[in-house]
């Protein structure tokens, strides 16, 4: 390999990792505009897709009907069978799972869900 095509090889991965980052930006962007609510939601079997990482099916209810989406496990570790999640008003199926958020099995989210993170919920600084 000559030094010509080495630099334009070089070229070409910076240009596609500049891609995926701007295009992951975009998303999130994006997602955070969205108008969210809260609900709690019940965690159900991980698998793991060939060449990926490992994903988590979560079921939740929000108002009245059962809906089931997915999110990748990354490096969360799972304590808890419940857990918050968020939920995009007007794309229910890009709802998440928020990890720092454990909720027991008695807590019920109203039927419409909550409007912002319960302040019950919400994390305190730890004291020292």
């Amino acid at each position: 390999m000559n030094r010509k095509s080495k630099f334009i090889t070089a070229i070409k991965i910076v240009l596609v990792l500049l891609a995926v980052y701007f295009g992951n930006q975009w998303y999130e962007n994006r997602y955070n505009a969205f108008e969210k609510n809260y609900v709690v939601g019940e965690l159900e079997k991980t698998y793991r897709i060939y060449g990926q990482g490992t994903s988590i099916d979560f079921i939740f209810d929000y108002y009245g009907k059962r809906n089931k989406a997915s999110n990748y496990l990354g490096t969360n570790k799972i304590v808890s069978k419940n857990y918050l999640i968020e939920v995009p008003i007007k794309d229910i199926k890009k709802s998440r799972i928020l990890w720092d958020y454990p909720v027991p099995d008695t807590l019920k989210a109203p039927f419409e869900g909550w409007e912002e993170i319960p302040a019950f919920l919400k994390k305190r600084p730890r004291e020292n």
